[in-house]
């Protein structure tokens, strides 16, 4: 019986992705400063357990994520998202192959903090699980995120994720404990949720 992998190869992800107000799209060195001109704002990093990050961490992150666009398999994907009609920077989609035999990955977005509640979370969600189950093929995706965190709980909810749990005090940071709230979605409920949505 062929495996995961053979039925399903990793054949690099077609970019840019293009939404109804986005482009999403491979990260460029100099996007460095315009990251770095959101994520230093305290409330992004309200429900987060890293520190915030100097301008030079952040330089080296997007030279490390421009360095993995070229890795084959690629199994992780970093990704900026920029507004079709002015090409402004307004946050990240992430998608993440955990495990290519068992068809699973995790997901992750941000949003500038001044576009917050102008449904772009959700806008980025929707085509990172295109990515995850139209492209990849995969089975399950998952995604955590703090319980404080309603506005991730909100956009998770959204895409049609279920709530699989609590983790209790998974993580050590800034001084404190952090839990961590598990959703996952399946193919099949991907495929009826989206099917559902347009009725």
């Amino acid at each position: 019986m062929p495996n995961a992998v053979s039925e399903n190869p990793l054949t690099q992800l077609p970019l840019p992705i293009t939404t109804r107000r986005l482009f999403i799209r491979e990260y460029k060195i100099e996007d460095a400063a315009a990251v770095f001109g959101y994520v230093k704002n305290p409330s992004y990093w309200q429900y987060q357990r890293s520190n915030i990050p100097t301008e030079e961490q952040i330089k080296t992150l997007i030279e490390w994520v421009v360095r993995e666009q070229n890795t084959a398999p690629r199994l992780s994907y970093f990704l900026a998202a920029t507004r079709r009609d002015t090409g402004e920077l307004v946050g990240e989609a992430v998608l993440k192959i955990l495990s290519p035999a068992d068809r699973q990955g995790e997901i992750g977005f941000g949003v500038v903090p001044k576009l917050w509640k102008q449904g772009y979370g959700t806008e980025i969600g929707y085509a990172i699980m295109d990515m995850a189950f139209g492209h990849f093929k995969l089975h399950r995706v998952s995604g955590q995120c703090s319980p404080d965190n309603k506005g991730s709980i909100r956009v998770m909810q959204k895409l049609g994720m279920a709530r699989e749990g609590l983790l209790r005090d998974v993580f050590f940071g800034r001084g404190k404990w952090w839990s961590s709230l598990v959703y996952s979605l399946l193919d099949t409920e991907n495929a009826k949720f989206r099917s559902m949505k347009k009725d």
